[in-house]
């Protein structure tokens, strides 16, 4: 990966800015929260955004389509950004701008898969669960056992049956198999918005979906070490701030590139899939 800030790789996030003909792109700029807006913390709950970062974040979605993409419940994002973006997705991407009823048939298996989990690692130390009624984050890192608790979750989970694993951060994310990820949200929100192509910040494992869909539709950096699908990279995540600023910088894209988010249409609602309702 190349560092994007650098003074010998500016050119290419410029040309991406300005598109083939040289005119400004029409850009969906795409954010993680946690480890990407706000700095990774052991606390479940989240860490809030730099006063900085936050002014930066207002400045450029005042001029360009910004979007927040989480695996945060919609809910817990809207918490933390409140109304300084437009769009969320939380629950990585099946909740595409707005929260989403869960159908009655994942709830419950999401809480069946809960209910084994906890029996499995009953006197575990350090595991902390995340119910988000579609998904569970299993959190590990809370204590200094870390890696014992990590082996024994990552155990227990491969157990279960009808889910799709994604590794985090001390946390293992335990989605539906046929849910919608990171990368189906950005296609669906540069089709919703009008864009011509999206830039992608993330930091974690469950960003390398949105990563995987690649140039010339995403141009994609990765916060902090790889490795990672991403081309383009930032050292550490204090260099978001420096991220923004030359975003801010690069002024206002086309009209075509509205700020607010467009009605969503069945064309827009079909972008993502759904999960399958399921027979009892």
């Amino acid at each position: 990966m190349k560092d994007v800030l650098h003074q010998s790789h500016r050119a290419a996030l410029d040309r991406f800015l300005r598109g083939p003909d040289g005119a400004p792109a029409r850009v969906l700029f795409t954010f993680d929260y946690d480890g990407v807006l706000a700095p990774l913390v052991t606390e479940p709950s989240g860490a809030v955004m730099r006063p900085r970062t936050r002014a930066l974040l207002g400045r450029l979605a005042r001029e360009r389509p910004v979007a927040v993409v989480s695996g945060r419940a919609w809910r817990d994002v809207r918490a933390f950004v409140g109304d300084l973006v437009p769009t969320i997705v939380g629950n990585h991407g099946f909740e595409l701008g707005h929260p989403v009823a869960v159908p009655a048939a994942v709830v419950r298996q999401v809480r069946a898969w809960r209910r084994r989990l906890e029996g499995a690692l009953a006197g575990v130390p350090g595991i902390h669960f995340e119910d988000k009624r579609s998904t569970l984050a299993v959190h590990y890192g809370l204590s200094r056992a870390w890696r014992r608790a990590e082996k024994a979750v990552y155990e227990a989970a491969n157990q279960l049956e009808g889910t799709r694993l994604i590794a985090g951060k001390k946390v293992l994310n335990v989605l539906p198999r046929d849910f919608p990820s990171k990368g189906d949200a950005v296609r669906a929100l540069v089709a919703r918005l009008r864009c011509d192509a999206a830039l992608y910040v993330g930091d974690d494992v469950t960003d390398e979906d949105a990563f995987a869909v690649g140039a010339p539709l995403v141009f994609g950096i990765h916060v902090g070490k790889g490795p990672s699908l991403a081309p383009w990279c930032l050292r550490e995540q204090a260099d978001v701030d420096r991220l923004l600023a030359r975003l801010v910088k690069a002024g206002p894209g086309p009209a075509a590139s509205s700020r607010a988010s467009a009605p969503e249409g069945k064309a827009a609602r079909r972008a993502v899939a759904r999960p399958r309702r399921r027979r009892a």
